[in-house]
């Protein structure tokens, strides 16, 4: 089922800007635990197993939002996924209001060092513009080495987390190629922002809500220096 006509913007803000948002937060707070590992451990209470139980909830929390994120659009439910997003670019295509903010969304372009062909695109057919964008995102997602990961991606999800199979440990993607996709969906939130949403997703090339996301990994600092 793809997504409805004139709900882009809903599906791009509660679907992958929730995602990753959840995502980003989740790492920032497990890399916090991880640099104050020796402090924990040697602390007054010994709380490493507290945290250690943490990291492994948060490491669930962020493979389940970047799994959603990449996850496939389904012919019964209206996944709110990139690629349910990109096919919706190209069937709804002459649907779309026109480019709202040009300046700011060829600015997002360059960040991302996309094509000039599709800055060009932009600036001098922007009719044309959402679907050549779409072809650009599923071409990147669809080089190898981000195919394998995306495949182990849905592996863990699948067979370990969402369910449990009877199968060997699945290794799922590393944290490398997480962060790796999780720039190409903040690079789409970014330029659909400036595009057709009039919400600025992404400045001077930076997701604006990564700062946010990681604000309450600050407070693991405060808290292990309390448990001294």
């Amino acid at each position: 089922m793809t997504i409805a006509r004139g709900d882009l913007d809903a599906v791009v803000r509660d679907g992958l800007v929730a995602d990753i948002f959840r995502l980003e937060r989740a790492t920032s707070i497990f890399e916090a635990i991880g640099s104050r590992a020796s402090d924990i451990n040697d602390g007054v209470g010994h709380f490493g197993n507290l945290f250690g139980a943490l990291q492994a909830a948060l490491t669930t929390e962020a493979v389940m939002s970047v799994a959603r994120i990449f996850d496939r659009p389904s012919k019964r439910y209206p996944t709110r996924c990139i690629r349910g997003v990109l096919d919706y670019l190209r069937e709804h295509i002459v649907d779309l209001p026109t480019i709202r903010e040009p300046y700011q969304l060829k600015l997002a372009l360059q960040s991302m060092l996309a094509p000039q062909q599709l800055q060009l695109c932009a600036d001098q057919t922007p009719c044309r513009f959402a679907g050549e964008f779409a072809a650009y995102i599923e071409s990147l997602l669809d080089e190898p080495t981000r195919r394998e990961s995306l495949a182990r991606l849905r592996d863990l999800r699948d067979k370990e987390l969402a369910h449990s199979e009877h199968v060997e440990k699945i290794d799922g993607p590393t944290w490398a190629a997480i962060a790796d996709l999780t720039e190409i969906a903040k690079q789409v939130v970014g330029v659909l922002g400036w595009a057709y949403l009039s919400t600025a997703y992404m400045a001077n090339g930076r997701y604006v809500l990564t700062k946010d996301a990681q604000r309450p990994s600050k407070s693991v600092d405060q808290l292990v220096e309390r448990l001294h």
